[in-house]
């Protein structure tokens, strides 16, 4: 275990240790800390240099502004040890979508793909209620609380939906008219739904079949295609992927209407039966299990892809095959209760139908602050110098990172990819905005 870190807290300096790493990315990663005289293990999402910190910062932008039960919540973000930005999210334990398939043989029963289908529609329905738009709903990006219950995560590509500014997003999940960059409004979000019920029913991410990447861009941009469903569905699950899988954006259902949709119409009876009958998830901070606060499987030397050609053939391979990141079933980005939390937050409202959100985040006090005036102008300089071929991952995401709240005598260098499963979309932070590239084949 890493010796322990300082933070600021609500009660004053905090000490932090290292647990493990949960996910890791080129731009940051993902530690799980255990908060000393608490009992209380945290995760934090964090990023280093003005790109890396920039980025977290939109996001906790947007995340400040939303609350529904639906989307996972965000109390605080700010600088820490080292000049880097973490970012504060709520403990989900039972991880992520796409592990729950893979925890469960590859597929879910339709009952479970009925109930999480529910919630996530639930969770676009609020985001579309408030004019935000998620961008890149999928497995990975959904994840499952305490109470057995998905939440939208990871707004890294969320967005204003009347914004005119550049799109991006997992290919394989799409919709026609993003793919060819026309448009991302809430019917690519409904879209993304449907492809997710495909992943949730056959393991797989939708169009996996298709080896070449960048073929399959243009099959769901340019052709009649539709991801096909699996057979064994009933004929309700099919005709709601049909109301989401819709070509033309104009004709798809919108994620209020699904609600009232008969697939989904038996979600709330079995969620009721459900909180009462499924054991819940259990946080490791109430079992304090010896053998793993020992761990000594955070290997830093994975086997990661060396290439972005060998990274984007990510997209055509099952999701139990996508890179796990060495997390224990049941670890995911983030937090515990918010009236525990020893780090203040931004306060965020009750449930609201805000119909604009700011892009700059609502700092707070009781973190330690680092001044990025020139961030922007570092990031152009940055991206202009950036050279695909001979480093295309600093391309993607301009910042490299070292791990976070770890005494500095014992940082180590991190080299990571965080969205490997995304490695088509190539986002670039220039000015202001978040730019989107697609590499050639």
């Amino acid at each position: 275990m890493d010796a322990a870190g300082m933070i600021i807290g609500g009660g004053g300096r905090r000490r932090l240790t290292r647990v493990r790493t949960l996910g890791r990315g080129a731009s940051g990663a993902v530690v799980s800390l255990f908060a000393a005289g608490d009992d209380e293990l945290l995760a934090v999402k964090s990023a280093a240099g003005p790109a890396g910190a920039a980025q977290l910062r939109r996001e906790a932008g947007i995340l400040a502004s939303l609350c529904s039960p639906h989307v996972l919540p965000c109390f605080g973000f700010g600088a820490v040890a080292g000049g880097e930005y973490g970012l504060l999210l709520e403990f989900a334990p039972g991880g992520s979508l796409a592990d729950e398939v893979a925890r469960n043989g590859g597929r879910l029963e339709e009952d479970d793909v009925r109930a999480y289908a529910a919630d996530v529609a639930s969770g676009l329905a609020y985001l579309h209620g408030v004019g935000m738009v998620h961008g890149d709903v999928k497995g990975r990006n959904v994840v499952i609380g305490a109470n057995g219950r998905a939440k939208l995560a990871d707004f890294g590509c969320a967005r204003r939906a009347d914004s005119a500014g550049p799109i991006g997003g997992t290919p394989a999940f799409m919709a026609p008219e993003v793919a060819r960059g026309e448009e991302q409004g809430p019917a690519a979000d409904v879209w993304a739904l449907g492809c997710t019920v495909i992943e949730m029913a056959t393991g797989r991410a939708p169009w996996s079949g298709v080896d070449d990447v960048v073929a399959a861009v243009r099959l769901i941009g340019f052709t009649d295609a539709v991801p096909e469903p699996p057979e064994w569905l009933s004929p309700e699950a099919n005709d709601f992927l049909d109301k989401c899988l819709r070509r033309r954006a104009g004709e798809r259902w919108t994620a209020a209407q699904l609600l009232e949709h008969p697939f989904l119409a038996l979600a709330g009876c079995r969620a009721v039966a459900a909180e009462e009958t499924k054991p819940k998830w259990v946080s490791p901070k109430s079992t304090l299990d010896a053998a793993f606060w020992e761990s000594d499987a955070d290997d830093e030397d994975d086997d990661m892809p060396e290439s972005w050609a060998e990274r984007i053939m990510a997209l055509a391979v099952p999701c139990s095959a996508v890179p796990d990141w060495e997390s224990d079933d049941g670890w995911i980005d983030v937090m515990s209760s918010q009236s525990e939390l020893p780090i203040a937050a931004a306060e965020t409202p009750a449930e609201q139908t805000r119909s604009e959100v700011s892009e700059s985040p609502v700092a707070s006090p009781a973190l330690e602050t680092t001044s990025y005036a020139s961030a922007w102008d570092e990031r152009s300089e940055a991206v202009m110098d950036a050279d695909v071929d001979d480093d295309d991952d600093e391309l993607v995401h301009n910042v490299r990172t070292v791990d976070t709240f770890v005494d500095e005598q014992l940082r180590q260098d991190i080299y990571l990819d965080f969205t490997t499963s995304d490695p088509i979309v190539l986002h670039v932070d220039v000015s202001d905005e978040r730019k989107v590239k697609l590499l050639p084949p």
